[in-house]
């Protein structure tokens, strides 16, 4: 790498309207946010919606979704493209939201725009590549990959005598349960009598003996090994690598990483990469530097767009005990925000992120200025989900925060005018 880059990179952008009508100079902070960003050499998002037009898309929605059904309009991607993003990480638990045409029709309007953008593919040797942007300075890659998604949305291989599944880059958990030797010995027995020994495995979930109860996490080798070779790939090809990682786990409102994700993340700097940029849990986790080089476990929310959603398919109705013949998007809205589901994000945390400003010189970080931003949580709900700058006050109340997640990684950054900094010896 030569001459000096800034990186601008957000989190989770659930755009379900347009948001280009707000960048104007009577919006003071969104204009801002928009010139923030237009301000770094390249800028990154993950993309956790599909980007079509409902009337006339020729697909349905798929039996298995990431938690809901998410979609907005195409000019999305001209929106988030004029306020400088060029790119756009596809691998999450919502790529497969609307099938396989879903994800098809999406790459299709990024595509028809020059928009880079990485993480899914009609197999899972496009999925797992890397996209490039040809930049004065150099080249950028960036790879995109998810832990969390539904199973129909993983991308399979292809093979010489049978075409790969369309789909995202997934890094699949494998997840055993652990009992003590008497519960196991007592549930194996219930399962035998039942019939089906396998039923558990069957739900992904299967038993294992040992002496401490728990649910034993590890990651699918190969699936690891096939996103490290990316990388170095791309470090081969490139002169900044990105990583964009998308993990829910262990669920939304836990703020500590899982240990294997701060393994995964810590050997993607070995791999090459620049820096790990995280989200999915749709609020802040801590930051880290290995190796001379930034790690982001989670950069929360930079467009929540949950009440827009409309129409919803059948299915979202029952999974608050709706009758979707008779109930209306609002109706679900609302069930859906009084339950303790965990599609139930309504608290401050979900609304609080950060833009982070990261600088490059000849192949070195520098270090890195975080720009908070709010999300107004408390405007009305067309409006709600939309980012701004914060102001400083607030913006101080999300810095702290973020400097009390990343204490444990023995981290320290200061504060000055509501910008946070870190700053390399």
């Amino acid at each position: 790498m030569s001459g000096e880059w800034r990186v601008a990179a957000v989190g989770d952008a659930i755009v379900g309207t347009r948001i280009s009508q707000y960048d104007h100079p009577g919006d003071s902070r969104f204009a801002a946010l928009s010139a923030l960003v237009r301000d770094a050499d390249v800028a990154s998002v993950n993309l956790e919606t599909s980007l079509f037009d409902l009337g006339s898309f020729r697909g349905w929605p798929a039996a298995e979704r990431g938690g809901s059904y998410l979609l907005g309009p195409p000019a999305v991607a001209d929106d988030l493209a004029a306020m400088g993003f060029d790119l756009f990480a596809r691998a999450n638990n919502h790529a497969g939201d609307w099938g396989i045409e879903g994800l098809i029709a999406t790459s299709a309007v990024l595509d028809a725009r020059g928009l880079s953008h990485s993480g899914v593919g009609m197999n899972l040797s496009q999925a797992a590549r890397p996209t490039y942007i040809d930049a004065p300075q150099g080249r950028v890659a960036m790879v995109s990959f998810t832990t969390t998604f539904p199973t129909s949305s993983k991308a399979a291989a292809q093979r010489s005598d049978i075409v790969g599944r369309p789909g995202c880059n997934g890094i699949t958990v494998e997840r055993q349960l652990r009992l003590p030797p008497d519960t196991f010995s007592l549930l194996t027995g219930v399962l035998d009598s039942h019939g089906d020994p396998q039923l558990f495995k069957k739900a992904g979930l299967p038993l294992t003996e040992g002496d401490e109860p728990g649910v034993v996490e590890s990651l699918k080798a190969s699936d690891v090994e096939r996103v490290l070779g990316e990388i170095e790939k791309a470090a081969a090809f490139a002169d900044l690598v990105l990583v964009n990682g998308h993990t829910h786990e262990p669920a939304n409102h836990v703020t500590e990483p899982p240990p294997w994700l701060e393994d995964l993340a810590r050997r993607c700097i070995e791999a090459g990469a620049q820096a790990f940029l995280g989200h999915g849990p749709h609020q802040l986790r801590g930051m880290e530097i290995h190796l001379d080089r930034p790690i982001f476990y989670s950069l929360g929310n930079f467009v929540f767009h949950r009440e827009v959603q409309d129409p919803q398919p059948a299915e979202q109705y029952e999974v608050f005990g709706l009758d979707p013949s008779g109930a209306a998007p609002h109706h679900y809205l609302a069930a859906r925000d009084a339950s303790r589901h965990l599609l139930s994000m309504t608290g401050p945390v979900y609304y609080e992120s950060v833009v982070a400003m990261l600088t490059f010189r000849d192949g070195r970080f520098l270090g890195v200025s975080l720009h908070p931003i709010e999300l107004a949580r408390e405007a009305a709900p067309g409006s709600r989900g939309t980012p701004r700058l914060a102001p400083v006050e607030h913006g101080e109340e999300i810095l702290a925060r973020l400097a009390g997640l990343s204490k444990a990684y023995g981290l320290d950054m200061t504060v000055e005018e509501g910008i946070g900094h870190w700053q390399a010896e």
